[in-house]
């Protein structure tokens, strides 16, 4: 008796650890090689999920205003103001492609809204699909984004698009015991 229940445990173990390993996942930087391998067009793009290799900072400010007044005493009265808005997407932040771009480019929001997303490309082909900027200087980028333009602080030049790939096997596996056989 013990020995059907030990062969039995076995058995589910066994199954266990062949669905386990046969579907690994991991994150790859998305690239052309794989756009093309895999033919991936505007539909399935959509549908994937993406992720941010490594966090980036954009910030924007607005110019100071200055005016003038005279109070009830009779002083004047200078005042200033200034706003400065600062998004952080963090890495590993996941995202959606909500537009194909021309020239390998796609839009990934991070956002509840798809009119506020960043661009991803690899123009010349040189590999993963990196942050795309207007225009660089000293490591900082110009980009719009929502309709306002911002910059990209140092350090989020270096980010990139993720993706998670999952490879499935399908091991089939049989098992018998012989149970002896005696003469008749």
């Amino acid at each position: 008796m013990k020995s059907i229940f030990l062969n039995k445990s076995l058995l589910i173990l066994a199954l266990g650890a062949v669905t386990f390993f046969s579907s690994c996942k991991s994150t790859i930087p998305f690239t052309n090689t794989v756009r093309t391998k895999y033919n991936l067009d505007e539909a399935k793009l959509k549908r994937m999920q993406f992720y941010v290799s490594s966090d980036i900072s954009l910030q924007r400010g607005e110019q100071a205003q200055n005016s003038q007044e005279l109070d009830e005493d009779g002083k004047l009265v200078i005042s200033t103001s200034a706003s400065l808005d600062n998004i952080l997407v963090d890495g590993k932040t996941p995202g959606v492609c909500v537009k194909v771009l021309p020239g390998n480019k796609l839009a990934i929001s991070f956002f509840e809204s798809d009119d506020q997303y960043l661009v991803f490309g690899d123009p010349n082909n040189r590999g993963r699909y990196s942050l795309m900027g207007a225009e660089w200087k000293n490591g900082k980028g110009k980009i719009n984004f929502g309709g306002k333009t911002y910059y990209i602080l140092p350090g989020g030049a270096g980010a990139y698009l993720k993706f998670e790939m999952k490879k499935v096997k399908d091991y089939k596996s049989t098992s018998k015991k012989a149970k002896g056989r005696t003469v008749n």
